[in-house]
């Protein structure tokens, strides 16, 4: 969206050709026989010359700018928010004392007010000239035309930009879709969703290759006592910092998802050594975590599973994983 308390000269506005005002402004000085074809913008109490025309005899330069407090009649255009045509200031009693005349060149001004997109006021179109005129009401009437091409042009940029910015809001909400979709909300894991996705990729992969890959299947041992004795906030803390640390030791290829309360599930896109990312994985999920002044310890059985050996399907594949996992568990229970 366009910010109508910049002046478009400090913060030019994406897509608008300045250069068309400047052509623009060259036509009305050379239409009006004009010292100065201009277009004024104000904004925070300042009135600043955005285009003027190029003709040697104009006294005005772009970025030429003057205060609120000054009498001129382009303050009069704001406070009146209509045209103005005074065509001798200098015999005129209200202008004759009014800087641009007493201290400058001015004699003449014909001026529309310009308005954003949006209705607010822009500033001034004018011509202005270092002689008396009289403009037939014809000429008068033209630069009322005339002016409407910039606001033509402010209301096209203005549209372009709130369409990007339509586009823009959507492809975020679209992305925030996507994530509720396919990703745990509270681990930033892959969700179940996701993890079929990527095991049917891999399983592609794998064909096409002749190669293999492994998944892991692991749950968290220790798990509901630290939900029964310190509530399920730190238990959310605790399924997060794992989530975190395990996906710190796999390579942005391999997949972590969170298929279950305390269930993981890794997909790696290549098979590995079992033993080797078993203990890199109990290291990780065995480290104390800090949750305020206490230190929580939980540890994890796993089970592996690689395709094709072990199932040629997602869902052959998890069985074996998850048989792995539990004949692990039981193990550590008949030893413990």
């Amino acid at each position: 969206m366009i910010n109508t308390d910049n002046c478009i000269l400090e913060h030019p506005i994406e897509g608008l050709d300045v250069n068309k005002w400047q052509q623009l402004v060259n036509m009305m000085a050379e239409l009006f026989d004009a010292a100065s074809g201009v277009i004024v913008q104000y904004r925070q109490e300042t009135f600043n010359v955005v285009a003027t025309s190029s003709n040697e005899d104009n006294f005005l330069r772009v970025n030429a700018s003057w205060p609120w407090d000054i009498k001129s009649f382009c303050r009069r255009i704001v406070e009146t928010n209509d045209k103005l045509y005074v065509n001798n200031a200098a015999s005129d009693e209200e202008w004759a004392c009014a800087p641009p005349v007493s201290d400058g060149p001015v004699r003449s001004y014909l001026g529309y007010p310009l308005y954003w997109p949006n209705g607010s006021l822009f500033g001034s179109f004018c011509v202005i000239d270092t002689k008396p005129t009289n403009y037939p009401e014809p000429l008068n009437k033209m630069l009322g035309q005339l002016k409407l091409i910039v606001e033509s042009e402010l209301r096209h940029v203005s549209n372009i930009l709130e369409t990007k910015a339509l586009l823009a809001e959507k492809i975020e909400q679209e992305q925030q879709l996507k994530k509720l979709a396919l990703y745990d909300q509270l681990t930033k894991c892959a969700n179940r969703n996701l993890l079929t996705e990527r095991i049917d990729y891999q399983i592609a992969q794998a064909n096409r290759n002749e190669s293999k890959f492994s998944v892991i299947y692991f749950d968290l041992d220790k798990f509901k006592p630290v939900n029964d004795t310190y509530g399920h906030q730190c238990g959310d803390v605790v399924l997060a910092n794992i989530a975190k640390e395990v996906k710190s030791i796999v390579r942005d290829t391999d997949t972590v998802a969170r298929i279950g309360g305390d269930e993981f599930v890794i997909v790696m896109n290549k098979k590995i050594n079992d033993d080797k990312i078993k203990q890199k994985l109990l290291d990780v999920v065995e480290t104390p975590i800090q949750y305020g002044d206490v230190s929580v310890y939980v540890s994890a059985s796993i089970g592996v599973a690689t395709y094709p050996d072990d199932g040629k399907s997602m869902k052959a594949l998890l069985a074996s994983a998850d048989a792995n996992m539990y004949q692990s568990k039981s193990t550590k229970i008949a030893i413990g």
